[in-house]
């Protein structure tokens, strides 16, 4: 069930774009963006534009890979045609990828014996990781982000332990501070650096994507830190949750741990809500407000932000009264 966003009459519906965007859904936000223009500020309308020119067209027509300019060109090439493809056509192009990766690594670093083959994923990560190494640079390696293969690579990266309490548990797992991306994958790609990947969790260490945050801030000390925090326990404790189920609890987590973030956090996740989508972040996101709807309203689906800000206000002012 996807959730409907209203445009206001006199207003491009910036936040249907962006959700779209983030769910890969390249064709219906060309269309948003067509059936909108008259309602588009001069920024906007430069953003249509830019947009157009990366996906509009049979090519990519924008300066992504200029801009993006790097010893792993070529590699960024084959994964922005790669996405483009998948965005546009709205089919799993994951096997022509695997395939253009094979005869990519093949001609760098073996001969041509099985050329006919293409690489198993773990081959495919082993030479990803031996040719951004090879340029200097770092990266996750093979692997996905949502329902596409991504590709995260950074310069510069230092770490340290943080130490916090994460709902009455104390935890300290290892942060990773990543700096000098060349490129933060296809959500960066899609919604034009709008957004991507503030971080991520695996069984050894949360990872930190430093420019994003103010490291004093409830946005990095919840929104980032609580978040990736939970999945790092998750991994080790349910190793086999669904990405669903792995957001639902770090959503949760966020929400009941935020205080100056929190009606901006519920703002986004109802903006970016989608049960019927591929994203586990989008479904997690429905299901975090459908099941907060049902407990507090009563109702299936609450949409309406000034109605979370008057319950939470009449919250605190109840709290008060009691601690008075």
């Amino acid at each position: 069930m996807s959730l409907p966003q209203q445009s206001s009459n006199n207003m491009f519906n910036a936040k249907k774009f962006y959700s779209l965007t983030l769910n890969g859904d390249i064709p219906e936000a060309l269309q948003l963006l067509s059936s909108e223009q008259s309602l588009m500020n001069e920024n906007e309308l430069k953003i249509k534009n830019e947009f157009e020119k990366r996906f509009a067209g049979a090519e990519d027509e924008s300066d992504f890979l200029i801009r993006k300019n790097s010893g792993i060109n070529d590699l960024l090439l084959v994964y922005r045609d790669y996405w483009r493809r998948s965005f546009i056509s709205g089919q799993n192009n994951d096997t022509a990828l695997k395939k253009e990766l094979t005869h990519f690594f093949r001609n760098l670093y073996t001969s041509n014996d099985y050329a006919e083959s293409t690489f198993e994923d773990d081959t495919l990560d082993i030479f990803l990781k031996r040719y951004v190494n090879e340029n200097g640079l770092k990266t996750t390696g093979f692997g996905m982000t949502g329902k596409f293969y991504d590709l995260l690579v950074w310069k510069d990266e230092h770490d340290t332990t943080y130490e916090f309490d994460l709902n009455g548990r104390k935890i300290s797992p290892r942060v990773v501070f990543m700096t000098g991306f060349v490129t933060l994958g296809w959500e960066e790609y899609a919604t034009l650096g709008r957004h991507y990947p503030g971080g991520w969790a695996t069984k050894e260490a949360i990872y930190c994507v430093k420019d994003v945050y103010d490291l004093n801030s409830e946005n990095f000390l919840v929104s980032y830190l609580a978040h990736e925090g939970q999945h790092f326990e998750d991994y080790k404790l349910f190793p086999k949750l669904s990405g669903t189920d792995l957001e639902y609890r770090a959503k949760l987590v966020e929400l009941s741990m935020a205080s100056e973030t929190l009606i901006r956090t519920l703002t986004f996740f109802i903006n970016n809500a989608d049960y019927e989508s591929d994203n586990a972040h989008s479904v997690a996101n429905y299901c975090v407000i459908r099941d907060l709807s049902k407990e507090i309203f009563e109702t299936e689906f609450v949409n309406d932000t000034e109605q979370w800000s008057c319950c939470f206000i009449e919250e605190y002012k109840q709290s008060q009264c009691q601690t008075a």
